[in-house]
């Protein structure tokens, strides 16, 4: 059977036009319940592998190589007397001497334990000695008169040739000049 559209009944007739926000609310509501879904997963799976690869990392803890011990408060400390204790004992290092020092196989035991009690100052190491030796002036010997040289453009027997620059009477007689003492 043919039916026109206009013989149709009107709640067949009417379609009802979806508009984007008919699609979005949908479309948003399923990708939050998803990434939801993907988050809670994700966070198990990881949760179990970290947890793994921590347990295998755990190493025991190595031996400690020094003691560190806390130094005395300063307060306690007379620097006055410190001062010139260090000054008693010369802390300026003494020149080396022109021989070399005999090379000890021995060395001496490693220190392993630091606290005030063996602390042992080494001197500054960057010190300028306080004599300074001045140079004599050099005695200067009056000189002679110099030789006093030129330099300028080279003139050739080219240069003279006849014609302006960059015709063809000049690049002619520039061409033919000295032609026996090319190489």
């Amino acid at each position: 059977m043919k039916a026109e559209w206009n013989d149709a009944p009107d709640y067949v007739r009417r379609r009802p036009r979806k508009g984007a926000i008919t699609w979005l609310i949908p479309g948003l509501i399923g990708t939050a319940i998803m990434l939801a879904a993907l988050q809670m997963v994700s966070s198990a799976f990881l949760k179990g592998t970290a947890q793994g690869i921590a347990d295998k990392r755990i190493q025991p803890k190595p031996a400690p190589v020094a003691e560190i011990t806390r130094a005395e408060p300063a307060a306690t400390k007379d620097w006055d007397k410190v001062v010139e204790e260090v000054a008693a004992r010369g802390a300026t290092p003494k020149p080396q001497s022109s021989q070399p020092k005999a090379v000890t196989s021995e060395q001496p035991p490693k220190q392993t334990v630091f606290n005030d009690k063996n602390y042992v100052p080494q001197g500054a190491t960057n010190i300028v000695p306080a004599t300074r030796v001045i140079p004599e002036p050099a005695v200067t010997t009056p000189s002679r008169q110099k030789e006093i040289v030129v330099v300028g453009k080279e003139s050739r027997i080219s240069d003279f040739c006849p014609g302006g620059e960059g015709s063809i009477e000049r690049r002619n007689c520039k061409a033919n000049v000295n032609l026996s003492t090319r190489n």
